[in-house]
């Protein structure tokens, strides 16, 4: 009933709507034990309505059962925001003030745990890793930590050397231009190819449309890069002078050449970001999910 409710407020608002955006960012990472694992996420917007997605995706069959995938959806005539898990096939309602993404898990009981393993991954992805100007900051971001502990055990303090390429590439539609930074020691090397543009429009429109229902520090965190040259660099070296820049990137790539590291690279890239006509269908629940009663008391 509550689903069919859903699809009808859809419908009284769709004469209102005429596009709607899709913004889909994949990170994959390739570890020495267990091989490359991707996470997806993608959000679907237009006023009033949004839908986000996350999903892990490891690659090698053996660490398949950890992968997951879940979701939100908003839509207009409704403060309620509903989530979902694919893994599951359930849905809920979120309670007031709760992330719909995570408020039918109760951490103080015992879900599978690869269940629980998988579905905390699945998101954090894009909603948790924090990006980093200051020494304090860069040492909760994992990546830079990773990273940084290639040059551990080094006796030398690395070289940094810094290149830009104003040749203009299209990179998944996007006309972007290149950053390559080399840091490395006699033992190490880290390598970060960065295509950046001068900004993003219709990101900024996608961001604007969901602000209504998530808080700045959601918006914040989905915004941010998990890894950068400026964030390397700063972690072997403090006092390396860089200048700050509004350049926003549409692809990253890390590569490590060391044995003193369990992270050999990592990719970042802006998969899809474009706008196309409304469709109502995106904002709804399959029907074979069930509902979930979320108890509170």
């Amino acid at each position: 009933m509550l689903r069919i409710l859903y699809f009808l407020l859809l419908y009284s608002f769709i004469s209102a709507q005429d596009f709607q955006i899709k913004y889909v960012t994949v990170y994959t990472v390739d570890l020495s034990l267990a091989g490359e694992i991707e996470t997806v996420s993608e959000i679907i917007a237009a006023p009033g309505y949004a839908k986000f997605r996350g999903q892990l995706i490891p690659k090698r069959w053996i660490f398949r059962l950890f992968g997951g995938e879940r979701g939100m959806i908003k839509v207009p005539g409704s403060e309620k925001i509903m989530g979902y898990s694919s893994k599951r096939k359930k849905y809920w309602i979120a309670p007031p003030g709760e992330l719909a993404l995570f408020s039918d898990k109760n951490w103080d009981e015992a879900d599978t745990e690869d269940e629980k393993t998988a579905e905390e991954t699945s998101l954090s992805g894009e909603t948790v890793d924090q990006d980093t100007n200051t020494s304090e900051d860069y040492k909760k971001n994992r990546f830079i930590e990773f990273a940084n502990n290639v040059f551990t055990d080094d006796n030398t303090i690395p070289s940094i050397s810094r290149n830009f390429n104003d040749t203009v590439e299209t990179i998944n539609g996007f006309r972007a231009k290149k950053w390559t930074t080399t840091i490395s020691t006699k033992k190490n090397k880290m390598l970060i190819e960065e295509w950046v543009v001068n900004e993003l429009p219709l990101r900024d429109s996608l961001y604007a449309y969901i602000a209504s229902f998530v808080d700045d520090e959601f918006i914040e965190n989905i915004n941010k890069i998990k890894f950068s040259s400026l964030d390397f660099i700063g972690g072997v070296d403090s006092t390396y002078s860089l200048l700050q820049s509004d350049e926003k990137t549409v692809m990253a790539k890390l590569t490590i050449d060391s044995d003193a590291g369990w992270m050999e690279s990592a990719t970042f890239e802006i998969r899809e970001l474009y706008i196309a006509p409304f469709n109502p269908i995106t904002y709804t629940i399959p029907e074979d999910y069930e509902r979930l009663d979320l108890d509170r008391k």
